[in-house]
């Protein structure tokens, strides 16, 4: 039975890879990165999952997603879809952008990394702007582990509150099946 709960514990793990990877990707999934992998903190401090394999894995998948996003802008470039891509977004999200990458060059990917919606427009306008893709692959590494330590950290401090300890099994049954729920609607959405 426990080994039947580390299997399912670590194919949730690979399904959350897989949305920080869409999320990452593509600006029509709006997914809940940011909240999942405080999810994945939480499931930490629990001793539920290794911390290093969940900072590897949802550290690589999002910077390959990076990645994706960048060759996106490059093959992108002066189409009709950018400009669709801009009408499905939230107000200011290209504005945002934009700024960043104009006023921070390659730091933009770094910070962007923490905004949701701009993280996934910077390395796309990189890409259009065609940027070094060494460099953008690099920042986009170093930015996607920060990011993970420091939301897994969060997670894991939440979860390990004295006062949350006391409800620690009914913040894991919310947080599966928000969690559950959440990646429902964006592989039906995708």
């Amino acid at each position: 039975n426990r080994l039947l709960e580390i299997n399912s514990l670590n194919i949730l793990l690979l399904l959350l890879a897989v949305v920080f990877f869409l999320e990452s990707s593509f600006v029509f999934l709006p997914l809940p990165g940011d909240g999942l992998v405080l999810f994945v903190g939480g499931l930490v401090g629990l001793g539920a999952i290794d911390f290093y394999t969940a900072v590897a894995l949802l550290s690589f998948s999002a910077s390959i997603g990076t990645l994706i996003a960048y060759l996106q802008g490059r093959w992108l470039e002066g189409t009709q879809f950018m400009d669709k891509v801009e009408t499905v977004l939230p107000d200011k999200s290209v504005h945002k952008a934009k700024r960043l990458l104009n006023r921070f060059g390659f730091l933009s990917l770094f910070v962007s990394r923490f905004i949701p919606f701009v993280r996934v427009l910077t390395p796309m306008f990189m890409g259009i702007a065609k940027l070094s893709l060494t460099r953008t692959i690099m920042i986009s590494l170093t930015s996607s582990i920060v990011w993970v330590v420091t939301l897994l950290y969060a997670g894991k401090s939440i979860m390990r509150h004295p006062y949350l300890s006391q409800h620690q099994e009914q913040l894991t049954k919310y947080f599966l099946l928000m969690s559950l729920a959440l990646m429902t609607l964006a592989f039906i959405s995708l």
